[in-house]
């Protein structure tokens, strides 16, 4: 796909995303099966550690290094599992970006287009590395313990895996399973992250298109040109249906992720105050805590993209009425001038990207959600 490919090329490698353009049965089949792979052995890591903690946990601390793994894990498999059972949704809303009216018409609006992917691009690189020294931390961490004769994470197994081949097949399996977890998880993030700002994308074009066509209107009705009022009325209703498609985008996204947005705020809320609470408890460790702490920052980093983006979409939502009334809409007949009162009036309704009832993507909802992950430390350490 050309929007959001660095996306779509992370969910390839982690075998939860076959290319649309492959046509071989055989190589359909070979990939099919390697998706099966990839998702029976995250959820077997998902497993195994659920009955150490339920088994084995005895102490605190142990069993704050382990629930975190496996809440993080959980998400994983969660995000993994919609991704598959939605793909053709997702395959449809992306290309619906490809067609008109989505689909920039001049230099002007693939300018728009390339300057918003390049944004999506950078930003997601960057979300790339930084999460990449988490996931890269803990892998040093799992390596070490390896070689002392020690299971990389804490699981829960029916069988001896004290056997050197038997140990070592297992301690691969958890290092891969976690590279391949924090990779599903980068990349539904910054494919979430990527559609929610496609939609400031279309509002902008939108905008654009808008703009020039009051101009050309304007332009004629001073007889500067000679045009018919029907083509003038079919030009109005377009940018009328354009504007209730992009919001019918939105809500399309929103319908498609809305189950991956209550799991990601529940797990985070619940990551990030028992991450502080370790983090506060044991200061004074500070060899251990290094890895711990670059887990937390990227906790908050992930939440954080949810909210800035959405933040982003409501404001620019917002600021197309304003943008209507700054134009020379005036000069315009009366019957276009109701037609964008009515893009005015529905712009005074922002699009919202929300997690179930519960919360909306804003900046405002981030600071909600850390006054919700303090009051659930504060708790911890009563």
């Amino acid at each position: 796909m050309k929007i959001l490919s660095l996306q779509f090329l992370t969910y390839t490698i982690c075998g939860i995303w076959r290319p649309i353009e492959w046509s071989s049965n055989g190589a359909k089949l070979l990939y099919s099966i390697f998706t099966y792979g990839v998702i029976c052995s995250e959820y077997f890591r998902v497993l195994t550690q659920f009955m150490d903690i339920v088994l084995f946990v005895d102490n605190i601390d142990d069993f704050i290094a382990t629930a975190l793994l496996f809440l993080s894990m959980v998400n994983v498999c969660c995000k993994a599992t919609f991704i598959l059972i939605r793909r053709n949704a997702i395959i449809n809303v992306v290309e619906s970006l490809l067609k008109a009216p989505h689909k920039p018409r001049n230099e002007d609006e693939v300018a728009i287009q390339t300057k918003f992917d390049k944004f999506i691009r950078t930003l997601s690189t960057r979300y790339y590395f930084l999460a990449t020294g988490s996931v890269a931390g803990l892998t040093l961490g799992s390596i070490l313990n390896a070689m002392h004769g020690h299971l990389p994470y804490r699981i829960w197994l029916p069988w001896d895996y004290n056997i050197p081949l038997v140990f070592w097949i297992i301690s691969s399996h958890q290092i891969i399973t976690t590279l391949f977890a924090c990779y599903i998880d980068i990349g539904t993030d910054t494919l979430i992250f990527g559609l929610f700002l496609q939609t400031c994308v279309q509002l902008q074009i939108f905008e654009n298109r808008l703009h020039k066509l009051i101009i050309n209107k304007t332009v004629r009705d001073l007889g500067h040109k000679l045009s018919t009022s029907n083509k003038d009325d079919v030009e109005i209703s377009e940018c009328v249906r354009h504007h209730l498609i992009i919001y019918k985008y939105a809500k399309t996204v929103n319908v498609i992720f809305n189950q991956v947005f209550f799991i990601q705020f529940f797990k985070s809320i619940l990551v990030l105050c028992t991450c502080v609470f370790h983090l506060t408890t044991h200061i004074t460790e500070m060899s251990g805590l290094a890895t711990f702490l670059i887990y937390t920052i990227t906790m908050f980093v992930q939440i954080y993209i949810y909210c800035w983006s959405g933040n982003e979409v409501i404001l620019k939502s917002i600021s197309i009425g304003n943008a209507i009334y700054c134009t020379d809409w005036p000069l315009l007949p009366v019957n276009e001038q109701k037609d964008l009162l009515l893009i005015m009036m529905r712009s005074t309704i922002p699009i919202t990207f929300t997690s179930s009832f519960l919360i909306t993507f804003s900046l405002e909802s981030y600071g909600s959600i850390l006054k919700a992950s303090y009051s659930a430390f504060n708790v911890l350490q009563k």
